[in-house]
């Protein structure tokens, strides 16, 4: 008997299990009310809020906040490139410059590729380069390079040559603090580099590449100093800046061709603007939320509120446009 009751007790709970609803309702009762729509800066605007949707998502409407941006992942803007270069060794006479060049069709790191790939040098783009033999940095200009982001994707390389002298030694030099953005027209600012391992340095000794000199000191394709401590020409990888062009001090050594090489980047990419959680799953009812406006414009507010259980999700997007100014 005790067996049938166990029995019948569990086919009880199975059913009850069984009918619950495995869908959620629509937050239907969600709303958003305010007394007015005109403000001036500084001013706060209070949003009243009906419904008890389970999470409530606001996006103010300024930059970076927009709902209809929410899933830009590119867009077009203005590109500009900044880096700090230093150069020591040799004569300060010889003629033996870092080229900057960007290529849009570069296929691969290693030689022929480099050799196939169209460079289009824009060293002269940049009016800042380091004029005397110091270890201090010299800041470069805003290099815009906007013209190239049409293309699916560029490389931007810096490229070390030295001729071979019989009484001095090679040029030395050294880059730190290498940023590339993309800033939209409504202020939208998207660092494409911002950090030594977000650049996806490589490098590639084309010419006379002896173990321990001549080369940068990154790693080359598909290295780095997470998976080595030298690269291909023995020199010891970098983690972070400065990066390093270090032909040594000796004389008379054999000319030299020297890439340091980005990884492919989109100029075009965008983050997307994202809301803020004002009411999460856990929350009780929110009735209210004020915002401060702190510049002048035209403002689409929008809440999104969702309802969520384990298989399903249900929202209602509620906008209001505020004019401030």
């Amino acid at each position: 008997m005790k067996n049938i009751l166990k029995f019948s007790m569990l086919l009880f709970i199975t059913v009850i299990v069984s009918c619950k609803k495995d869908t959620t309702d629509s937050p239907d009762g969600f709303n958003i009310y305010i007394e007015k729509t005109m403000f001036h800066v500084g001013d706060t605007a209070v949003f009243n809020i009906s419904g008890s949707p389970d999470v409530i998502v606001f996006y103010s409407g300024t930059v970076g906040s927009r709902y209809n941006n929410r899933e830009r992942l590119t867009s077009s803007g203005i590109n500009k490139l900044s880096f700090q270069s230093s150069m020591t060794n040799g004569l300060l006479a010889n003629a033996e410059p870092l080229s900057l060049l960007i290529s849009t069709n570069l296929n691969g790191y290693d030689a022929t590729s480099i050799a196939s790939a169209t460079w289009t040098d824009i060293t002269n783009r940049n009016t800042k380069w380091p004029t005397s033999l110091s270890t201090a940095y010299t800041t470069s200009d805003a290099v815009d390079i906007s013209d190239f982001n049409t293309a699916d994707k560029v490389n931007i390389a810096f490229r070390a040559q030295g001729k071979k002298y019989p009484s001095q030694p090679q040029r030395k030099w050294s880059l730190q603090n290498i940023t590339l953005n993309n800033v939209l027209s409504d202020g939208t600012n998207t660092p494409l580099f911002s950090t030594f391992a977000n650049t996806g340095w490589v490098q590639l000794s084309v010419k006379n590449s002896n173990s321990g000199f001549n080369a940068w000191n990154v790693g080359d394709w598909n290295q780095s100093s997470l998976t080595a401590s030298v690269n291909s020409s023995g020199v010891v990888l970098r983690n972070a800046y400065p990066i390093t062009f270090d032909p040594g001090t000796t004389v008379n050594n054999d000319e030299n061709d020297d890439w340091l090489i980005t990884s492919a980047i989109d100029l075009k990419k965008t983050r997307p603007d994202a809301g803020i959680v004002i009411k999460s799953y856990l929350d009780l009812p929110l009735k209210q939320h004020s915002y401060v406006f702190k510049t002048a414009g035209t403002f689409k507010v929008a809440f999104v509120a969702t309802n969520t259980d384990d298989k399903n999700v249900k929202s209602v997007v509620k906008e209001v446009t505020i004019i401030v100014n």
